[in-house]
Parts: structure tokens; sequence; C-alpha cells
């Protein structure tokens, strides 16, 4: 059952979800492109990083895994995307979905970009596959829904 959305906001919403999911598909192929280019960079540099340096390392890449879960929260705040709809209308609403949703999977790259640096730095490819998994699953829990876009429209389009 598809959510009462106005035919003009329906148009707008197909827009702007179409060019962000694309956006955070392109994202996703970025950090499949650093695994790969990993696994054969990764070998050929020497071990030019202290261990203390690579939990460093690591531990800002659980941060922002971790933080892109509360960033997420944040920005899909209830009270928030009321307070946008009624400041900007709903296309401003719709503008922040694609936003926050860009946003979101710019943290799934940062930590896909530490993992190769990381892995470069300690001449093991396999850092970049963790890394690469932790990425994806940011991915994976923050991909834009198309369902959830359309219930908040929806339901904000009444106030």
């Amino acid at each position: 059952m598809t959510p009462e959305i106005s035919p003009d906001n329906r148009i707008e919403l197909e827009k702007r979800y179409s060019a962000t999911r694309l956006i955070v598909i392109f994202q996703i192929l970025t950090v499949i492109a650093l695994v790969g280019a990993a696994w054969f960079l990764a070998q050929r540099s020497e071990n030019s990083i202290t261990n203390q340096s690579l939990t460093t390392l690591w531990v800002a890449v659980l941060f922002i895994a971790i933080g892109t879960f509360l960033v997420r929260r944040l920005l899909f705040n209830w009270e928030r995307l009321k307070n946008t709809a009624l400041l900007k209308g709903i296309k401003g609403l719709i503008q922040t979905l694609q936003t926050n949703s860009i946003l979101l999977g710019v943290f799934g790259e940062m930590v896909a970009i530490l993992g190769f640096l990381i892995a470069v730095l300690a001449g093991n490819k396999w850092e970049m596959f963790r890394a690469g998994a932790i990425a994806l699953v940011v991915f994976l829990a923050n991909f834009p829904r198309k369902s959830t876009w359309e219930k908040i429209v929806a339901n904000l389009e009444k106030i």
C-alpha cells in the first residue's frame, strides 16, 4: 500500500530518490574499487606503520562506523524532519532526505578510505577486507529506502 502523496511531490520524490540511489550505489562501487586496489597495492608496500598507529586508525574506523548510526538517528529525527517540512516545505524536506542519505554514504566511504590507508601502510591486504566489510554494513544499514521516504513525506504533507 503506497501512502497518499500529491502528484507534484510524488514526482519530486521519485526524481530525488532515483538520483540519491544512484549516488549511493556509486559510493558503494567506490568502496569495492578501493578493496580491489588495496588487494594489489598492499602487498607491494612495506610495513611502515607502528602497531600503536594501526590501532589508532582502527579505532577511528570504529568511531566513524558507530557514529554513523548516531548521526542517522539525529538526521532522521521526526521533530527535525517536521521542522524542515514546516520551514522549507515538502520539496525542502525531500531535498533534506536526499542530502542526509548522501552524507551517511560519505561516512561509509570514509571508513573505506581509512581501511585502504591501513592496508597500504600495514602491507596487509586483509585489513582492507575488514574495513570494506564495515563500510558495506554502514551502507546497508543506511541505504535510502523509498518506502521510508514515502511514509515521511505522506505524514508530513498532512501538516
